[in-house]
């Protein structure tokens, strides 16, 4: 039960600092980090559908 709780506040506290940060980044470092969050997401996905075909 604690866990969900500090996930919770995590996830929370994550995105207020991400909501006062994001503005004062250039837009080169906000292309990066899209990026970097869909490269991500996409190797994922591979290695998701990998081990269910294998």
């Amino acid at each position: 039960m604690p866990k969900y709780i500090l996930i919770g506040l995590i996830v929370v506290i994550g995105t207020f600092v991400i909501m006062n940060y994001w503005p004062k980044l250039h837009d080169y470092t906000k292309n990066k980090i899209i990026a970097s969050i869909f490269g991500i997401i996409a190797i994922g996905f591979v290695v998701l559908i990998s081990l269910l075909i294998f």
